[in-house]
């Protein structure tokens, strides 16, 4: 058992705010109490993003201000998770010798990680990208019990020019469907009325363990537990929504008429510089189905 008073700032977008819920909720398990005080805290765990420049300055600086709690409060042990620390584990070693690194795929081993840094030791714990694991981690939940999101894949095959997103979280992976409806299941459990679905991109779920789309019929699983009142889908890329899931939303009453979908651009030649997979065109056709 750990029973360290822990401080964890989750940076970035909520699949990352996932990742922070399921490592607090393996901490508890350790004897772990929470604080927001950084004076009070004796592990510090920043989950960092990387996704634009300024995020990147976010988590450096975050990490820095952070760091002389070593020498001004009870700071024992500062570790770097998610995206900067998958990108720059070099650098940040080289630059902040008293940072430990864990890598994005291997959040689940969050407690071995602190327990290195508590001996003095300097934890560099990355594994591939591309792996998924223990995504039935109880989580402690930071969005208020009433809606919690759902992150039902990993990574991205798209590879627009302008994202790191591929390079550093690896190819697309989907969470089995039968692991989400535990999850979901067990989320109700706790009070959740609103699940929202979230991924690098939700719209292909399935595409690598199914060989083919599978997110309306996850949709219908969810709709089927009771204790959900609302699902809401995020990041729906535009050129993958299909007729077939329009119908699903139609039918399915626990849905919400909602779709985010990054239609990035309106300009083709913009458009085709990005990388995108869609014109002018197929996206007003799209937004007109």
């Amino acid at each position: 058992m750990l029973n360290k008073k822990v401080m964890i700032v989750s940076l970035g977008c909520d699949k990352n705010l996932v990742d922070t819920e399921k490592m607090l909720g393996i901490l508890a398990d350790e004897g772990c109490t929470f604080t927001d005080d950084e004076a009070q805290a004796q592990v510090i765990i920043v989950n960092t993003c990387c996704f634009i420049g300024d995020a990147k300055e976010e988590s450096i600086q975050n990490i820095l201000d952070l760091a002389r709690f070593k020498t001004e409060g009870k700071l024992e042990a500062l570790i770097a998770t998610g995206c900067l620390s998958q990108r720059y584990q070099d650098e940040m070693l080289e630059e902040l010798p008293e940072l430990g690194i864990l890598g994005i795929s291997a959040w689940h081993t969050i407690a071995d990680v602190v327990r290195e840094a508590l001996e003095g030791k300097r934890p560099r714990n990355l594994m591939p990208t591309g792996v998924l694991n223990s995504h039935t981690t109880k989580r402690l939940l930071t969005t208020g019990g009433h809606y919690a999101y759902l992150k039902i894949a990993e990574g991205c095959n798209k590879r627009c020019t302008y994202c790191v997103i591929p390079s550093v979280r690896g190819a697309y992976v989907s969470v089995p469907m039968e692991e989400l409806e535990k999850e979901a299941r067990e989320l109700a459990a706790e009070g959740v009325k609103e699940l929202i679905l979230v991924a690098q991109e939700t719209t292909v779920y399935g595409i690598d363990l199914y060989k083919k789309k599978m997110l309306p019929e996850l949709l219908h699983r969810l709709c089927a537990i009771q204790g959900i009142v609302w699902i809401r889908l995020l990041y729906c890329y535009p050129e993958e929504i299909t007729p077939e899931l329009v119908q699903v939303m139609k039918e399915e009453k626990k849905i919400c008429h909602y779709l985010d979908m990054p239609i990035q651009h309106s300009s083709d030649r913009i458009l085709k510089k990005m990388g995108r997979r869609t014109n002018r065109k197929e996206l007003l056709d799209k937004i007109e189905m």
